[in-house]
């Protein structure tokens, strides 16, 4: 549990967005809505922001559909240990998948399309260590028990995510563009398969599993 901050607002923010243009929008409107925050650093990549030289920022803004492999709800503890605010920015709106993200340690999760005072109030909130759910996400998350997330290894989530992310790529590309065997390619995607069907009887398609694994937080769609 991330030790208690002072109640005050000269919050050090590093944002690791794939999108410029919204770590810039987003910065000014921080800027203006919490006197005193600095934007210290941005990222559009997660292994760059391991590797950054800078201390650790109190509040971290961390886009859920960046493209590198790294489940996000991974990023989310790993920045959690380092006592870090996070606040998850994403477009999903399926519960189970923000659950996973709040349950993995994350302050808040912020629909890209909510207004900016809605990611200061989530950032302000990060940053005393304490919960921030906007209406919205409330009435995602409202209702019956979430039916569970598929849970998927880094490595079938990066094989996998290749084959079928954007317009796609055959078993034979995927295999080149990881260097390994063919049939260790199809062993993933029988995995990532098999942990999606409702049932042996039940295959689904590249389609649909690539449908469900948008749906689930897993890859952009």
């Amino acid at each position: 549990m991330a030790a208690s901050r002072p109640n005050h607002r000269r919050i050090r923010i590093h944002m690791v967005l794939e999108s410029r243009m919204l770590a810039e929008a987003a910065s000014v409107r921080l800027k203006s809505l919490l006197p005193g925050t600095s934007v210290v650093g941005w990222t559009r990549s997660w292994d760059v922001y391991q590797h950054r030289q800078q201390s650790v920022a109190d509040v971290v803004i961390l886009d859920n559909e960046l493209t590198n492999g790294v489940p996000t709800p991974a990023k989310v503890a790993a920045l959690v240990v380092e006592t870090t605010g996070v606040v998850v920015l994403g477009s999903t709106t399926y519960g189970p998948a923000i659950q996973r993200l709040l349950d993995a340690g994350a302050h808040s999760y912020v629909l890209a399309s909510d207004p900016s005072e809605t990611l200061a109030a989530a950032v302000d909130s990060a940053f005393r260590s304490e919960p921030h759910r906007s209406a919205a996400v409330l009435q995602l998350l409202a209702g019956q028990e979430p039916p569970r997330v598929s849970e998927l290894t880094r490595r079938e989530l990066e094989v996998v995510g290749a084959y079928i992310s954007g317009s796609g790529a055959s078993v034979p590309e995927t295999a080149a563009r990881f260097g390994i065997s063919v049939e260790t390619v199809r062993t993933h995607i029988s995995h990532a398969r098999r942990k999606y069907s409702d049932g042996p009887t039940d295959p689904i398609s590249k389609m649909e599993l690539r449908r469900r694994m948008i749906r689930d937080g897993w890859i952009a769609g």
